[in-house]
């Protein structure tokens, strides 16, 4: 007779009303979302828990909570661990079986449908109330950048159609002046209402403050926001994170793009702001030290160069640029890794023709991720091994202090003696990060100079750590040089 398995329950992704809470054998209470659960058992996600749980193990008392209410307690045995990367962090599914009752499923369905009608309704009442909970200056600028925005659009429409009438040559130089136009006009009022945006939420002390004021930011201003490309892609997120490889084209290119003058205009304003132009800076940054490392090579010798998380791989594009028509008494070995295969696409398309045919420089791009890099099997990672020369330019903006410096400690290992390691991550100081957050939902950890440094704590006394920046000063860029004879 076969048995059939219990049913068992899905939580969507983005569904924080499932946790369970329990003490680690730290005695630190650990909260977790819940991914599955059924009438036997569950499972859930914590950071890093394969380093924290095993197969086998007992958790005395956990906690099962739907929508803060504990629907179940008692202990559990953990039965699976599997790993997986998430931007950048080491996320694991963590499977147990209840130890001595079972759930009541029909409870949590029941009580979700209370819970969920009390809450939506409840959340409506607020909702009526917002703007009682705001701050009074936050709301009076909201409005008067709405008002700005819905004048440009309409005269912008305005003219462009009227542009559309003249002939064909004159029409191009028209719609190219009212393109600069309208970007000059905007871009210095954008300015002015961003950093007083910034000095009102610099203010906020709870999560929730921001979380009210950015609710009502979108809802009076993102039908502008979104004609911008670039913030389009970062709000909607089409490959689940932002920050991909096709924003960062879109910031490298920095043009007037979109289908209409006002849509063009706010892509334009956003691709000009100072963590965009930091952006770009930081390519030049990069191409000047890939620059800086093939110098100098002697003939005969081999410089291995390895990008961590490459996206477009650009600033090696500039290196092949420079090398055109240029046989290299050297040879040059290139590592691109990723884990978005839709980034390494873009970047062999524009990389793998440079060299074609030249045997001084070979390049290998990977699809690989954090998780591999920090746990995977040595024998495994020879292709990274004994590199001159790492880095890795916005990986580290998304990682955590602990991801962060586990892998630093893991890319130094790859190193060869003398050989040096480059990680980018955006500073404190960073005047479009109000727009960022509240228009893009885009987020970043930023990071002082001393907290960049600090990532690099545990590797060898005689390692050389010096911090530098672009001429934006918001990307900053943790420089590790490993010594001559270093132990790892």
């Amino acid at each position: 007779m076969r048995l059939e398995r219990d049913k068992r329950y899905i939580v969507e992704t983005d569904d924080t009303t499932k946790v369970v809470r329990f003490n680690d054998f730290q005695g630190v209470e650990q909260s977790c979302r819940v991914r599955n659960y059924s009438r036997t058992g569950l499972a859930f996600a914590m950071e890093d828990g394969s380093l924290v749980l095993r197969i086998g193990d007992v958790i005395n008392d956990l906690r099962f909570y739907s929508l803060n209410k504990e629907v179940h307690r008692g202990p559990v045995t953990i039965v699976h661990i599997q790993d997986e990367e998430q931007e950048g962090k080491v996320i694991s599914q963590i499977g147990c079986n209840f130890v001595d009752a079972s759930l009541d499923i029909n409870a949590i369905i029941k009580g979700d449908k209370i819970s969920k009608l009390q809450n939506d309704f409840m959340d409506f009442i607020r909702s009526m109330a917002l703007e009682d909970n705001l701050d009074p200056e936050f709301v009076n600028l909201t409005s008067h950048l709405h008002y700005l925005f819905t004048g440009f659009q309409e005269r912008l429409a305005q003219d462009e159609q009227q542009i559309a009438e003249e002939d064909p040559e004159v029409r191009h130089l028209l719609t190219e002046t009212l393109r600069e136009l309208a970007f000059d006009a905007l871009y210095e009022e954008a300015t002015r209402y961003y950093d007083r945006f910034s000095r009102i939420t610099s203010r906020f002390t709870h999560s929730k403050q921001h979380f009210i004021h950015r609710e009502f930011f979108q809802k009076r201003l993102m039908n502008f926001y979104v004609k911008s490309k670039l913030f389009n892609r970062a709000y909607t997120k089409p490959l689940g994170y932002a920050g991909d490889f096709e924003m960062m084209n879109i910031i490298y290119r920095n043009e007037f793009e979109g289908e209409d003058v006002f849509s063009q205009v706010m892509n334009k304003l956003e691709c000009e702001g100072a963590a965009a132009k930091a952006v770009r800076n930081r390519r030049t940054y990069l191409y000047e030290k890939l620059t800086e490392a093939v110098s100098g090579l002697k003939k005969g010798s081999t410089i291995k160069i390895f990008s961590v998380a490459c996206g477009p791989a650009l600033e090696f594009f500039d290196i092949l640029l420079s090398l055109q028509g240029k046989t290299l008494p050297f040879q040059v070995d290139f590592i691109g890794m990723d884990q978005d295969k839709l980034a390494l696409e873009d970047a062999r398309s524009r990389v793998e023709p440079m060299v074609k045919g030249r045997k001084d420089i070979k390049v290998n791009f990977v699809e690989d991720n954090i998780k591999r890099l920090i746990v995977g099997k040595e024998t495994e990672k020879e292709l990274y091994s004994d590199a001159d020369f790492i880095y890795t330019a916005g990986l580290f903006d998304y990682l955590s202090d602990r991801a962060a410096n586990r892998l630093i400690h893991k890319l130094f290992g790859f190193l060869k003696p003398e050989a040096l390691l480059i990680v980018g991550n955006f500073g404190l100081y960073n005047p479009q990060r109000f727009i960022m957050e509240y228009g893009g939902e885009w987020f970043l950890i930023h990071r002082s100079e001393d907290e960049l440094k600090s990532l690099a704590e545990g590797l060898p006394e005689d390692t050389t750590i010096v911090v530098e920046k672009e001429p934006e000063g918001v990307n900053l860029f943790l420089n590790i040089r490993k010594a001559a004879y270093s132990r790892d």
